[in-house]
């Protein structure tokens, strides 16, 4: 395979699997902390669960082995060799996989989420990045694994603020870092048209549509304060669907209320698509990325879900996307 390079590490040592790979896919999903990725491979060298799996694509000039053209790391989880055809079927997960194989002991968020995420992260060792999201936390969690409380951190900073985030690995020459990230605010950004799909569906959907939202504020376990919002035009053509939030302390439940209604009175529009392409620059898209599809228009979608494999030189993707209006 030119221009792309499959990579075994253990420890120090290295092997190259490039020539034994005969195909992989990966996947990201909305609301997961970490892409998975499956290999097939015939008469490859010894592989062991734990190693890493390293994935580079040439999408900047110079050497294909940098940082820089890395798109997958993490470690090898599964591992079945047929015992009789020497075939080989890996599965991985991103290395932020290991979020969810460790625990945190009753963590303690309070101040604002972002700041606070991050300081209790970093807290086990882990490089761990994240902005200010807009709003503070006064929350004593249960214990549980690293990646439930980011994910819970992250839903609240939705329900806030309209914006969802996603946790990248950030690869550099010695190391990486996770960091959270905005959705849709990829650099690069692919444009598809139709000539590349092989499949188009698009439609509407009611799953996170709600009519009505209630926000409360509770004190000691007590409710003090409760708003709620209505779109009465909503209501008459879609019917009540009614969403209850807890706010924070310092949060003014008539503000989140109004501003949760309005992200979620409307029904989503989606669209499903597969698209071909030999284009390695684009072999990191996940969940979470900013695509274009131009058509007599450009119009702009967010990626919830991506499907790719890739196989002698082409890319196939499995786009499930969310419009975005601005």
């Amino acid at each position: 395979m030119d221009h792309f390079a499959v990579i075994f590490g253990k420890q120090d040592a290295r092997s190259p699997l490039t020539d034994a790979v005969t195909e992989l896919s990966w996947s990201s999903q909305r609301d997961e902390i970490a892409r998975s990725m499956s290999v097939r491979m015939k008469d490859a060298p010894d592989i062991h669960v734990a190693g890493m799996l390293m994935c580079f694509s040439q999408q900047t000039r110079g050497v294909l082995l940098h940082a820089k053209n890395q798109f997958f790391h993490g470690p090898i989880i599964k591992v079945e060799k047929d015992e009789f055809t020497n075939a080989w079927e890996l599965e991985a997960n991103e290395i932020s996989w290991y979020l969810a194989k460790n625990k945190g002991t009753r963590p303690y968020l309070k101040g604002d989420a972002g700041e606070e995420l991050q300081r209790f992260i970093r807290t086990t060792g882990i490089d761990f990045r994240c902005p200010k999201l807009g709003f503070t936390l006064d929350e004593r969690y249960g214990t549980m694994p690293h990646s439930e409380l980011i994910l819970d951190v992250l839903q609240k900073a939705y329900e806030r603020s309209g914006y969802r985030y996603h946790l990248d690995v950030i690869r550099t020459d010695q190391s990486f870092y996770l960091q959270v990230t905005r959705e849709g605010t990829n650099t690069k950004v692919p444009i598809f048209i139709p000539d590349q799909m092989e499949a188009s569906t698009a439609g509407y959907s009611l799953e996170e549509t709600y009519t009505v939202v209630t926000a409360q504020k509770y004190k000691d376990d007590k409710l003090i304060a409760s708003v709620t919002k209505s779109d009465a035009g909503g209501i008459k053509t879609l019917g009540r669907m009614e969403e209850i939030l807890e706010v924070e302390e310092n949060e003014n439940p008539a503000t989140v209320a109004t501003q949760r209604l309005k992200s979620l009175s409307t029904p989503k529009q989606i669209k499903k698509i597969t698209v071909k392409h030999e284009d390695h620059t684009l072999a990191g898209l996940r969940a979470g990325w900013l695509v274009l599809i131009k058509t007599d228009h450009v119009s702009k979608w967010i990626v919830e879900s991506a499907d790719t494999s890739f196989r002698n030189g082409l890319y196939t993707v499995q786009l499930v996307l969310e419009r975005r209006e601005a």
